[in-house]
């Protein structure tokens, strides 16, 4: 190629660019209260998990970042710069297996970009319908890419897409023109490509799941801001970083027609609200063992005596066994938290035993119960059910039949579960789920006003407002070392 010559344009990189800075999500309710009902879900679920042991060393990190004017450590209440808080508050939004899920040709959880948004927001003083907007844009082509390209094919990793999103979203909420635009997101595309070890099942010393399953998504985000944040300094990105040879789009799996119909979408400007897309979790595991622990809590309800139980049969969605038994080294003895969250037998069994499911019932102590493990060995069987395999769309149905004591059968029935599109939170359901996980840290009456002020986002003159709310006035709860203790003047 001669000095001069000029590359065909990157197409993809131009529809996203163009995309990011043309398109204007519609003013609808119903656009508004979802983007505020997944920063109410990501909160929830994020301070409820501030104790994890991955968020404590992502705290611990982060506090190499420290500035006197930056973005707060949810929990601590340190200012450290967006990039380190984007990471060290996005660890515990995945700490339990809780936040939201959507499942195309690819599979993530976009409300990863949400700690990220709010950090960048906090910092430049941006206000809350500055936030939602980017929120709405980082769905939108997050969900997209989720829908046209496969990533595992191919050993990738969903936090890949995400960076992408994020990289978009952060760059309306920077208001980056179209040129740094472009450079932000032809840097993330070759520079965030991550591997799909973490989901291999392999195990650590301690019988878990790596950690870094925790950080991925954070560390996603965080690279799309400092993409956004190099552009905006007027770094530049590779010229063809989507359809270059040995870009983007040549190492993953992305069929003609569905490439085609996005580059349409982002050509048009259209934005379809795909926010409302995303599926919630009532429980703190997998979306694909959601509707098991429903039809387990159902079928036990007439059971007088669960111990008692002689049998119980689980058909489910051939995914969900996928996932959650086939995948598994051994899913009828989990040794530890992470083993027992992704074992179909252990989440049936824990439902019908005790009645609730929530994060305490992954503790070790509770998982290695010999009666609970043996209850479960000894009287629950999964099978795969053809007639329930719908996937993700369906809500990976899952049916629990129990054989009680004086022999009667009781039956939890398959239905999509609670958060699932076919049947979605209300309003109340986002403030319960709020309320439940953050109460026990920062009390019931601080719980109230962070759904009140998360509500109000769209009248917050300054992003600050709500990242005051994320702070203990003791951090002896969540810092089990007496050197990161701190104790905040109310």
């Amino acid at each position: 190629m001669s000095a001069g010559t000029v590359q065909a344009a990157d197409r993809m990189l131009q529809g996203l660019a163009a995309y990011t800075c043309g398109v204007k999500p519609e003013a609808t309710l119903s656009t508004q209260r979802i983007c505020k009902s997944a920063v109410m879900d990501t909160l929830a679920v994020a301070l409820g998990a501030l104790p994890h042991p991955a968020a404590q060393v992502a705290r611990k990190y982060a506090r190499h970042a420290q500035v006197s004017h930056g973005a707060t450590l949810w929990g601590s209440g340190e200012t450290v710069t967006a990039e380190a808080a984007a990471l060290a508050n996005g660890v515990p939004l995945r700490g339990y297996d809780y936040n939201d899920l959507y499942m195309g040709r690819s599979g993530g959880h976009p409300s990863d970009i949400i700690p990220g948004l709010l950090a960048l927001a906090e910092w430049r003083g941006l206000p809350g319908a500055r936030l939602l907007d980017a929120i709405a844009i980082g769905y939108e082509v997050t969900i997209s890419l989720f829908d046209v390209i496969e990533m595992h094919a191919k050993g990738w990793d969903y936090p890949t897409l995400v960076g992408l999103g994020a990289t978009c979203a952060c760059a309306r909420l920077l208001a980056l023109d179209a040129a740094q635009t472009r450079e932000a997101i032809a840097i993330c595309a070759i520079t965030n490509f991550v591997s799909d070890e973490v989901e291999s099942g392999e195990l650590n010393a301690r019988g878990d799941l790596t950690m870094w399953k925790r950080f991925n998504g954070g560390d996603a985000v965080r690279h799309a801001i400092y993409a956004c944040l190099l552009a905006e300094c007027g770094a530049e990105g590779a010229v063809r970083p989507f359809e270059g040879k040995t870009a983007f789009l040549s190492k993953v799996a992305a069929m003609l027609e569905p490439l085609e119909a996005l580059h349409e979408k982002l050509a048009a400007c259209r934005f379809d609200g795909r926010v409302n897309d995303a599926v919630f979790k009532r429980w703190p595991v997998g979306s694909r063992a959601q509707s098991a622990i429903q039809a387990a809590l159902e079928a036990r309800q007439d059971v007088k005596d669960v111990w008692a139980i002689q049998r119980i049969r689980v058909s489910t969605d051939e995914q969900a066994y996928q996932h959650f038994v086939a995948r598994r080294a051994d899913p009828w003895h989990p040794i530890s938290r992470e083993t027992a969250d992704h074992s179909m037998p252990y989440v049936v069994a824990a439902a019908i035993l005790d009645g609730h499911i929530k994060t305490s019932s992954f503790d070790p102590a509770i998982v290695v119960e010999p009666r609970r493990q043996q209850f479960m060995n000894d009287k629950l069987a999964v099978e795969i059910a053809a007639e329930l395999s719908g996937g993700a769309r369906t809500g990976f149905l899952t049916r629990v039949e129990i054989i009680d004591a004086d022999g009667a059968q009781q039956v939890g029935e398959a239905k999509a579960p609670p958060g699932h599109t076919k049947q979605p939170f209300s309003d109340k359901d986002f403030e319960e789920k709020l309320i439940e996980n953050v109460a026990p840290l920062f009390g019931p009456e601080h719980a109230l006003a962070l759904a009140t002020a998360v509500w109000r986002m769209e009248k917050l003159p300054d992003c600050g407002t709500l990242s005051a709310l994320l702070v203990l006035n003791d951090t002896t709860c969540i810092e089990p070392d007496p050197g990161a203790h701190k104790t905040r003047e109310k």
